[in-house]
């Protein structure tokens, strides 16, 4: 009986590095055909770099990054809670997700990381600017939301990080500035 266990102990740990395997290939496609300032670029592969109005897609999830505002003032701040810190400001993304697919599929803004200057920067919640957190999208069905970080005022370069396959950290990255 010892025996049969070893090996299916050993038979289950052959099973999940395959599936991990399997899950670890590059199948991201990225389109910024559509994006501001971008020239008819499109990419698969490790080309995962996004721009806005671009669009990407990973295992029947689909992406776009709708729009930017890379200086994010006009939210409601009636009692001084959303000021930004010194010398920092707000930036914000809009972006839709559609599933492709015929199973749910988990979508949150906490999928997202902001990087100014290759610092990560803090996610704000602000309920005037979006009221979405976390939800599963039904096959067929779109959900759109807002992500907003605190950055500093001088960066230079502004950039997002979805992550795209958890098993081998593939990221995409969303250009901002």
């Amino acid at each position: 009986m010892k025996r049969i266990r070893k090996y299916i102990g050993v038979l289950l740990c052959l099973i999940v590095f395959a599936a991990m395997a399997m899950g670890s290939g590059s199948d991201t496609s990225v389109d910024n055909s559509n994006a501001s300032g971008a020239s008819d670029k499109t990419g698969t592969g490790s080309d995962n770099v996004v721009m806005v109005g671009g669009s990407f897609e990973k295992k029947n999830l689909r992406c776009t990054v709708t729009d930017a505002d890379t200086d994010y003032t006009d939210y409601d701040n009636p009692y001084g809670w959303y000021t930004p810190s010194d010398g920092m400001k707000y930036v914000k993304a809009d972006v839709t997700f559609e599933n492709t697919g015929d199973r749910d599929i988990y979508v949150s803004i906490y999928d997202f990381d902001c990087y100014a200057d290759n610092v990560n920067c803090e996610q704000k919640y602000m309920m005037s600017a979006t009221d979405f957190v976390a939800d599963n999208i039904s096959s067929g069905r779109q959900v759109s939301f807002s992500v907003i970080f605190e950055v500093p005022v001088d960066a230079e370069s502004i950039e997002l990080e979805y992550t795209a396959n958890i098993w081998s950290s593939e990221k995409v990255i969303i250009k901002l500035q």
